[in-house]
């Protein structure tokens, strides 16, 4: 290991759990062995958390104590997993309707509790955090660039969000609280203020997180949307060459158009360690080309501002293990739950933020999970998460299409650089394309295909433009369906 990394982890990291209340690396060596529990030892834990955490939204959270009378549910009718299905879906609308007042626990400290907020691509959901959930985050982000890439805190990182500092860190993302300072450190100390010293550490700390992670953030893409200029491909693969990340992270779609260019164009591609897409869909034709691209692995990574990271790849790159000792998550067909390796919508239980509780939280994702064990050592169910709720397609057969395969069936074609199709009505679409510099829209050949692909009586009528433009949050929404409740 370098230098630096080693001093971080071995050093600092540890120091800063020892003598303050920032205990992110106690909280880090704890969930890495919770990697070692086997599926019976993560569910029993999970039980454990789930009782403890929906007593405490009864007795402490408005919201939730009305909506647990109001079906006739006390916390001690918890007794498996399962029965929290008893519990009605928190939706967004919920949370919106009810934040903040109704929806967070009363009688607590809110000095220290951090406001989040989603940068979604339909629309911004607010979060808080309490200090202990922001640990945690802080934690398990560690925890996943650690399981998934090999990535120790110390080496090279660089990352190109949709919007700067509004993704997973949430709202407050900027410099915040003073710079640490030796002095005022030692007077506090001298005067006995130890939960002064250690807020002042943690501040310090945390206004110089991006100079510690050795972290750089890029801007997103302008306003021109998925078709930028080559002069500004050129200029973001130039800074990635000259930096070398160990850790290259970004919006799917920036590292797509990247990758592409790299292969265009025959280009050298920038010395990269690891790859991990974050705040969108990565579909597997996407992780394909971003791979052969820059030639390393890319892993995928799972989660949302509002909770923070909920679950990470591992080399197998079969789905990414959920972090069960911090969320519980439903796979739902229907009324029902989805068997392993069926499609479902996801709810999920976070069974550690007090300051605000999300129980059965309506995320919005769509995806399968899987329980067997496929021999990476780590016991823990796995998600494959295939897109959003509102962009998966329903034929007229009643068949799920989720955005991942719609957009690899359209990138599929050589024509198409980028797309985005719209359920204007029922069976009615319309697909824009941005052809590939030098092509031409095979209009009929689209719509013949997507017929054959998707649904025989589809009306599809193709358009060809100059670029797709971003949504409001900064993301990419490339299938607009309407389809979507009946999944």
């Amino acid at each position: 290991m370098q230098v630096y990394p080693l001093i971080m982890n071995r050093l600092v990291m540890p120091a800063a759990s020892r003598f303050t209340d920032l205990k992110i690396w106690d909280e880090y060596k704890a969930m890495m062995k919770s990697e070692r529990l086997s599926l019976e030892q993560l569910r029993q834990m999970q039980l454990t958390k789930l009782r403890a955490i929906v007593r405490h939204a009864y007795e402490n959270v408005p919201f939730y104590r009305q909506r647990f009378e109001s079906i006739g549910l006390h916390p001690e009718d918890i007794k498996s997993l399962e029965d929290i299905e008893r519990i009605p879906p928190t939706t967004k609308d919920d949370i919106m309707a009810n934040f903040p007042e109704g929806i967070t626990a009363e009688g607590m400290d809110r000095s220290r509790w951090k406001y989040v907020a989603s940068s979604g691509t339909t629309r911004k959901i607010m979060g808080i955090h309490d200090f202990r959930k922001s640990t945690l985050n802080w934690a398990a982000g560690i925890r996943a660039h650690r399981l998934a890439g090999n990535h120790r805190m110390g080496m090279k990182w660089m990352e190109i969000p949709p919007h700067m500092c509004t993704t997973i860190c949430g709202i407050n993302d900027g410099p915040k609280g003073e710079k640490l300072s030796t002095k005022k450190l030692v007077e506090l100390v001298k005067g006995g203020d130890f939960g002064g010293a250690g807020r002042h550490v943690y501040e310090g700390l945390y206004s110089m997180r991006h100079d510690l992670y050795k972290r750089v953030t890029l801007p997103s893409f302008g306003p021109e949307g998925t078709n930028i200029p080559e002069s500004d491909i050129v200029s973001y693969l130039d800074s990635i060459r000259s930096y070398q990340p160990h850790l290259l992270e970004g919006l799917p779609l920036y590292l797509y158009t990247f990758a592409k260019y790299i292969l265009d164009k025959g280009v050298p591609a920038p010395r990269v360690g690891v790859i991990k897409p974050f705040g969108g869909s990565l579909t597997p034709y996407m992780k394909q080309i971003i791979a052969t691209a820059f030639g390393c692995e890319v892993y995928d990574t799972y989660g949302c501002s509002e909770l923070g990271f909920m679950a990470c790849d591992c080399p197998k790159h079969e789905g990414v293990h959920l972090f069960m000792d911090l969320y519980h998550v439903e796979v739902r067909h229907g009324d029902r739950a989805a068997a392993p390796g069926e499609l479902g919508k996801f709810y999920v239980t976070d069974l550690e933020n007090v300051a605000m509780p999300w129980i059965r939280y309506e995320i919005g994702d769509v995806g399968r999970y899987f329980e067997d064990d496929h021999g990476c050592g780590r016991r823990g169910i796995r998600l494959e998460v295939e897109g959003r709720v509102q962009d998966t397609l329903v034929n007229s057969q009643g068949k799920f299409f989720t955005s991942d395969e719609v957009f690899d069936f359209f990138h599929a074609r050589k024509e198409i650089d980028n797309f985005q199709l719209t359920e204007k009505s029922s069976g009615r679409y319309e697909l824009l394309c941005v052809p590939v510099e030098g092509e031409e829209i095979d209009r009929e050949g689209i719509a013949r295909d997507f017929r054959e692909f998707f649904d025989p009586e589809a009306n599809i009528k193709a358009y060809a433009v100059k670029t797709i433009k971003a949504e409001d949050g900064g993301k990419f929404r490339f299938i607009k369906a309407k389809g979507h409740d009946k999944l």
